[in-house]
């Protein structure tokens, strides 16, 4: 993030504070701009999706744990990560819902066994969400990075992943020569 000079020209109102918002291509008041980071993240704005993720927008609203995720709040298959206009279950994408249930089945639309879809299986993860840790677990996931981004996704909050995997293995000293 890079710093932000505030100034007061001399066509503002007197005591507001104001800045130049590169994203924008605007000078903007604080208030504005707190305005503009709260109204886009509240409701679907087309016009301020780049004051969604501003960190200079959170900070104007006084927000200083709010996810800055470029996957927050949008219609993104948690699974493929293609955007989509529509999540079955609030999770994926029509397609990856269908290979789903081919795998469920045991079999695809000619009858066949899936041969190329690798198994599915229980996952969780730890997430610490501004501050407050919670585990995350879904019943059929191809992979751990399928609930990450379901949590980049549906977090309002920033989040910190947490792993219990195995502690490095430790060699010992080998002398090279």
């Amino acid at each position: 993030m890079s710093m932000v000079r505030y100034e007061a020209p001399a066509w503002g109102m007197p005591g507001v504070r104001y800045f130049r918002c590169e994203p924008m291509a605007a000078t903007l008041g604080t208030e504005a701009c707190a305005s503009n980071w709260r109204a886009s993240n509240e409701r679907d704005a087309e016009r301020l999706m780049k004051c969604r993720t501003c960190p200079v927008g959170a900070v104007h609203a006084g927000e200083t744990a709010a996810s800055m995720s470029p996957l927050r709040g949008t219609k993104v298959c948690s699974r493929c990560l293609c955007g989509t206009t529509r999540l079955i279950h609030g999770w994926l994408c029509v397609s990856c819902y269908n290979r789903e249930r081919e795998w469920l089945a045991g079999r695809n639309a000619k009858g066949k066994a899936p041969v190329r879809m690798q198994p599915m299986h229980r996952r969780t993860l730890k997430v610490v969400e501004a501050g407050a840790v919670r585990i995350a677990a879904r019943d059929l996931t191809m992979s751990l990075e399928e609930l990450m981004a379901a949590e980049l996704r549906d977090s309002r909050k920033a989040v910190v992943f947490a792993f219990n995997g195995a502690p490095a293995a430790r060699f010992p000293q080998v002398a090279l020569w």
